[in-house]
């Protein structure tokens, strides 16, 4: 377990439609050192998830800040201010059957000094397990499904908020769901009224989207150029876990300043309107991701990006033919795999 997380009260709610009422504990749950450890995997699988996002109560008088501010205050207690969140986002929840059911944790802990309270929604999700009956003389084993099971400790939730309770930010994790018959997120949208965010998957999926749409409009489809790209995100997390978008522009459109210009406003259309981005280890993999390259034959092929653009390593030859081919260069070994 990770020694920076202590789980210090936990309480659970039942949330479902279907029941027609939430189902509120009265008591905090006594931690054992399993549902301590299941709650602490998910608090730690959490942090590390590359869809949270962090958002800021716009409103003073938002009935979430106002019960964690009341808590902090001493004013209300753990099992009240928990009692009225899951209220809130039960009432949202009952009235848009699209809004899964499931059992909301409440968790007040603390994780590098600072102290969050963790609403954590686990929805319901279908599972088996085995029944023993007793048929007259004989023993029948039957297979039971079961609606409303909880994710294991390695499942990602879909659904979380961690308010820090020292500056009120907010890390969260949401899922659009149908609304009045359009898709609209919840909880940051009614049950919070937050700023609206990018997580870091989503700011550099933008990235890669209006990069491989500007290339292919105004670079003929250039592989080359795409590399150019990647090498410069690449570059800019691993110098300063920063991705300037102005940079990335300059360094794939070196010496065109009108590109560079068209690039940075297509980013900005795209919806990422920050100029540079902080990014943090969880998101190493997306941005890390090695280039792939099918064929008009099916041939694949998967290469780092930061090699596509060195030519002792790889050359793309364009043939008098029309064609192209692919050199790979300087290769030690290959393996079967």
């Amino acid at each position: 377990m990770d020694s920076n997380i202590i789980v210090k009260r936990l309480i659970v709610h039942i949330l479902d439609g279907a029941v027609g009422t939430p189902v509120l504990s009265d008591l905090e749950y006594n931690l054992d050192s399993d549902v301590n450890e299941y709650i602490e995997k998910h608090i730690i699988r959490t942090f590390k998830d590359i869809d949270l996002k962090e958002v800021y109560f716009k409103d003073e008088g938002n009935s979430v800040k106002k019960s964690c501010l009341r808590l902090k205050e001493g004013k209300d207690d753990f099992v009240q201010v928990s009692q009225n969140i899951a209220l809130i986002i039960y009432g949202i929840l009952n009235q848009n059957p699209h809004i899964p059911s499931g059992d909301l944790a409440c968790v007040l802990f603390k994780k590098d000094d600072l102290e969050y309270i963790g609403i954590l929604k686990f929805n319901y999700r279908e599972s088996y397990i085995h029944s023993i009956e007793e048929e007259e003389k004989d023993r029948v084993v039957k297979i039971i499904k079961q609606k409303t099971a909880l994710p294991l400790s390695t499942q990602k939730i879909d659904e979380c908020i961690f308010i820090n309770m020292d500056d009120f930010s907010m890390l969260l994790k949401e899922k659009k769901y149908e609304i009045d018959g359009e898709k609209q997120f919840y909880l940051s949208e009614q049950v919070l009224q937050s700023t609206e965010a990018l997580s870091n998957k989503e700011k550099i999926d933008i990235i890669s989207k209006v990069s491989k749409k500007v290339v292919k409009k105004y670079c003929n489809d250039d592989i080359m150029r795409i590399a150019e790209i990647k090498n410069a995100i690449v570059e800019g997390f691993e110098d300063s876990m920063t991705i300037n978008i102005e940079k990335v522009g300059d360094k794939a459109f070196e010496g065109n300043q009108e590109m560079q210009r068209i690039y940075t406003e297509e980013i900005e259309k795209g919806g990422l309107r920050e100029k540079s981005i902080v990014v943090n280890q969880n998101i190493e993999k997306r941005v890390m991701k090695k280039q792939r390259l099918v064929t008009s034959d099916g041939i694949e092929i998967r290469l780092p990006s930061s090699l596509l653009s060195r030519r002792d390593k790889v050359e793309f030859v364009a043939n008098v033919d029309g064609t192209i081919s692919i050199m790979l260069k300087n290769i030690s070994e290959i393996e079967d795999k």
